[in-house]
C-alpha cells in the first residue's frame, strides 16, 4: 500500500466481493488486494473476545465460535460475506436492534491507512474519540484512497438456550402504527422486530408468495426457555396476537433483502420505526407499492425499483422517494444498482 500511494495506483481491498457493487468504485483499478489470506481467529477464554482476520467469512466464525457455546452478534443478509465487508460498509441484521450496528462490537481493530501506516482502532479512540470504531471510514469510496481492514476484535455473546419468532400477517399495514408503541409497553425485550411489505406485483425478493398480501410482522425472542415461553405468551396478552404463528424457525423472507440483482436497491433511514408510513407514501408517489422490508424498531429498511426502468424516470422516482424520506426526517440513498445505471443513480448515492 506504500508503495501503491508512492506512485500513485490505485488499489482496491476485496474480500468475498458480495457487496461490491455497494462501494464507489474507481473507473480503473491498478492493484486488486485480495484478503482471502487474513484467515486466522483467535478466541480469547478470558475476555471473552474474538480476533479475527477481514477475510474470513461470518458463518465460518459462528461455526467456530459455537463450539465455546458463543457467537457474534451479527446476521448479515448477504451470504458470502467476509468481517471485513461487514465493518467498511456497516452492514446490519435483524439482532441489531438489539445489539447495535456492528460497530457497537468492536474492540480493537488492525488497520493499514492508504500510505502504509499501520494503525489500530484502540489507538486512534484515543486520539480522536470513540466514534472512530465505527471502521466505514476504512473504505470511504471513491476518489478517497482505500484503506485495508487487517484483523478485527470483537466482543462475543453466548448463544441463546432457545429462540422464537412470533410472526403474524398484517392485511392492514395501517395497524403498524401503534404496534411499536404497543410492543414497548408490554415490556418484553424481543431481540428483533422486523416487518416486510410487500409489492403490489405479489413478487417477494425472489422468494415467491411466502407473506400474505398485507405483509407480515416477526418478532424473535431469546433467553431461557422459560423467558422466552413467558415474554411471548405477555406478548400475545397485552397486544391480542390471535393469528400469530410462533416458530423455531424464522419465516422465509427474515434476513433477506427485498432486492435481486438488477434492480436498484434503496437503504431507507428513517426516525421511530416509521418504515410502514414510508411504504404508503412511496406507494401514492410512485404509482405503486414497492417492497419494503427492514427493522421496525430501528428504523433501517430496504426496498427496490426495477432496474429496467428508462433514466429520467428512474430519476424522478428516486427525487420522490428522497422528498418522502427528507420530509419525515429520514434519508434515502441507492446502495447498490445495475452497471449500466451506475451514473444516473450517482448522485443518490449519499444523503
Amino acid at each position: 500500500m506504500r508503495i501503491a500511494h508512492a506512485r500513485d495506483l490505485v488499489l482496491l481491498p476485496r474480500g468475498g466481493g458480495s457487496k461490491l457493487s455497494w462501494l464507489d468504485l474507481p473507473p480503473v483499478v491498478d492493484i486488486l488486494l485480495d484478503l482471502s489470506a487474513f484467515d486466522h481467529r483467535r478466541y480469547d477464554t478470558q475476555t471473552a473476545c474474538v480476533t479475527v482476520g477481514a477475510g474470513v467469512r461470518i458463518d465460518v466464525i459462528a461455526q467456530e465460535l459455537s463450539v465455546h457455546g458463543r457467537r457474534l452478534a451479527l446476521d448479515p443478509p448477504s451470504a458470502r460475506a467476509t468481517l471485513g465487508g461487514i465493518m467498511v460498509t456497516g452492514e446490519t441484521g435483524p439482532l441489531a436492534h438489539w445489539f447495535g450496528p456492528p460497530a457497537a462490537l468492536v474492540t480493537d481493530a488492525t488497520v493499514v491507512l492508504p500510505d502504509g501506516t499501520i494503525t489500530s482502532v484502540a489507538d486512534r479512540v484515543q486520539l480522536l474519540g470513540g466514534s472512530v470504531c465505527d471502521l466505514r471510514w476504512a473504505y470511504p469510496g471513491w476518489p478517497h484512497p482505500a484503506c485495508c481492514v487487517v484483523d478485527v476484535t470483537l466482543q462475543t455473546h453466548p448463544l441463546p438456550e432457545a429462540r422464537l419468532w412470533v410472526t403474524f400477517p398484517l392485511p392492514e399495514p395501517i395497524r403498524l402504527a401503534g404496534l411499536r408503541e404497543d410492543i414497548t409497553a408490554a415490556n418484553v425485550a424481543p431481540a428483533a422486530v422486523e416487518i416486510d411489505l410487500p409489492s403490489t406485483s405479489g413478487r417477494r425478493g425472489g422468494l415467491g408468495p411466502t407473506a400474505p398480501p398485507g405483509g407480515a410482522v416477526s418478532m424473535l425472542f431469546e433467553g431461557s426457555s422459560v423467558s422466552v415461553h413467558h415474554r411471548t405468551r405477555e406478548l400475545a396478552r397485552r397486544i391480542g396476537l390471535d393469528d400469530a404463528q410462533p416458530s423455531g424457525h424464522p419465516p422465509a423472507w427474515w434476513g433477506r433483502y427485498p432486492f435481486r440483482l438488477g434492480e436498484v436497491a434503496l437503504r431507507l433511514h428513517t426516525p421511530d420505526g416509521q418504515l410502514h408510513a414510508v411504504h404508503d407514501a412511496l406507494a401514492g408517489a410512485l404509482g405503486a407499492t414497492v417492497p419494503v422490508r427492514g427493522s421496525m424498531g430501528s428504523g433501517l429498511g430496504w426496498a427496490c425499483l426495477p432496474g429496467d426502468l428508462p433514466p429520467l424516470r428512474l430519476i424522478s422516482k428516486l427525487e420522490a422517494a428522497r422528498e418522502i424520506l427528507l420530509a419525515r426526517g429520514g434519508t434515502a440513498v441507492v446502495q447498490a444498482a445495475p452497471h449500466h445505471l451506475r451514473e444516473v443513480v450517482g448522485p443518490y448515492r449519499h444523503p
